[in-house]
């Protein structure tokens, strides 16, 4: 099989069949050497669409549990405030949600404001079928709230009390027990 650069491959339109040809090559790969031409498609810094078909490529290719862990902790870098769930989420159905949620609880003290950032996005992306998981996020939560690392919505109300501007950060994880 051909092989592909990640650079120009980024850069690429494909057609209506998309990117097979290329998953069906990085799977004929060994797994380091797939790892490696993911992490270079995931590094390249272009449009929206072409960090999705990074992930499209990942989700396909990735089968080892270490590998999908070193792609979420490069995503733990520096994320901005909404491509992390992109991130969480392929490590959710990668790796399943107490992995990513230890993954976070280390970011408390070294990153607070990655931790953050995370914290406001799992709720949207944890299945509700995971108790653990989500008995795990609201204890995350808790202490990520008495270290300060949850920053306050930024809102204010007017006389009637009609929300002016929603909140950025800080999500709180529902207090349902059901999940």
């Amino acid at each position: 099989m051909d092989a592909y650069d990640s650079e120009q491959l980024m850069l690429t339109r494909r057609g209506p069949r998309g990117d097979v040809d290329v998953k069906r090559w990085l799977r004929s790969l060994p797994d380091e050497e797939s790892l490696a031409f993911i992490m270079a498609c995931l590094a390249f810094k272009g449009h929206y669409g072409q960090e999705m078909r990074a992930f499209d490529l990942a989700n396909s290719c990735i089968r080892r549990p270490a590998h999908a862990l070193a792609i979420l902790r490069l995503g733990l870098v520096n994320p901005d405030a909404g491509s992390i769930k992109y991130w969480l989420a392929f490590a959710i159905a990668k790796l399943g949600g107490k992995k990513v949620l230890r993954e976070v609880h280390a970011l408390l003290e070294s990153d607070p404001t990655t931790a953050d950032k995370a914290l406001y996005w799992l709720p949207r992306l944890l299945p509700e079928s995971d108790s653990n998981a989500w008995k795990l996020l609201r204890a995350i939560h808790q202490e990520a709230k008495e270290r300060g690392a949850i920053r306050e919505p930024i809102m204010s109300s007017d006389a009637e009390g009609k929300v002016l501007f929603s909140p950025i950060y800080g999500s709180t994880p529902p207090a349902d027990e059901s999940h």
